[in-house]
């Protein structure tokens, strides 16, 4: 999450809907992986890369970061940003396991395509002076969803699929959705 290596600007040479190709660059494998990549009016966050190529989750437009996919970047100039993209996709699991601090996924993470309960941009909100800042994630049950279901615990995320997680948090109470249309509002309070 803080600044492990510097940043990286460069002209890509290739790009996909999950890659961005710079033949001219001689990274290191994986060094950007959890970085976000800059190019255009886009930005993804880089999930691995190789020597030339970087992988990432999707692209995503800054004004809508929880909406679908943005379009493909043209060929230009890219800038891969220090650090690392902040953790503000959160996660549900109805898997009651206590939160260890080897877990690198959300184990039975809740993923239901088209689901009212999948992985979502929460609302970040801090206030001045305090050392802690919350993330709230609202969730409401649709008929795609697999119900009933006992969500137990949640995680964060630096993407909206895969990704590093640095937060999971078991709930204080576990909450039960048996019906569409049932809601579930998750706070989670990271104290610095």
């Amino acid at each position: 999450m803080g600044g492990d290596i510097a940043g990286y600007t460069g002209t890509s040479t290739g790009t996909s809907a999950t890659t961005l190709t710079d033949t001219g660059a001689a990274w290191t494998t994986n060094a950007y992986a959890g970085h976000v990549v800059v190019t255009g009016s886009v930005y993804g966050v880089i999930a691995s890369n190789t020597a030339t190529a970087l992988t990432v989750d999707k692209w995503y437009t800054p004004a809508s970061p929880g909406g679908a996919a943005a379009a493909t970047p043209g060929l230009g100039a890219y800038v891969i940003l220090p650090g690392g993209q902040p953790a503000f996709w959160m996660a549900m699991t109805a898997n009651s396991t206590a939160p260890a601090l080897t877990d690198t996924t959300l184990a039975g993470e809740i993923a239901t395509a088209g689901g009212g309960l999948v992985r979502k941009v929460a609302t970040y909100a801090h206030t001045t002076g305090a050392a802690s800042y919350t993330l709230t994630g609202s969730y409401t049950a649709n008929g795609s969803d697999v119900l009933p279901v006992t969500v137990a615990k949640m995680g964060c995320f630096n993407s909206a699929s895969g990704g590093r997680m640095p937060f999971e948090t078991a709930l204080s109470a576990t909450a039960t959705l048996s019906a569409s249309g049932d809601a579930l509002t998750v706070t989670d309070t990271v104290s610095l």
